[in-house]
């Protein structure tokens, strides 16, 4: 499957999120560098966000 209809399939699934197919849009016009790099970090950021999340609250009070 080619990149384009790789997209196209995206952009036709009606499970695909609103802001998934903004952001697929919105790529075609920067540089694909750019744009790889930005979701890159993006990824490091949520996944770094969601570990935080996932760690257990302790009461440093307690102690």
């Amino acid at each position: 499957m080619r990149v384009s209809e790789f997209e196209a399939a995206i952009q036709d699934d009606p499970s695909t999120s609103y802001w998934l197919k903004e952001q697929l849009a919105s790529t075609k016009q920067r540089d694909p560098i750019d744009a790889l790099n930005d979701a890159e970090s993006l990824v490091r950021a949520l996944k770094g966000r969601l570990i935080m999340l996932a760690e257990p609250v302790t009461d440093k009070s307690s102690s």
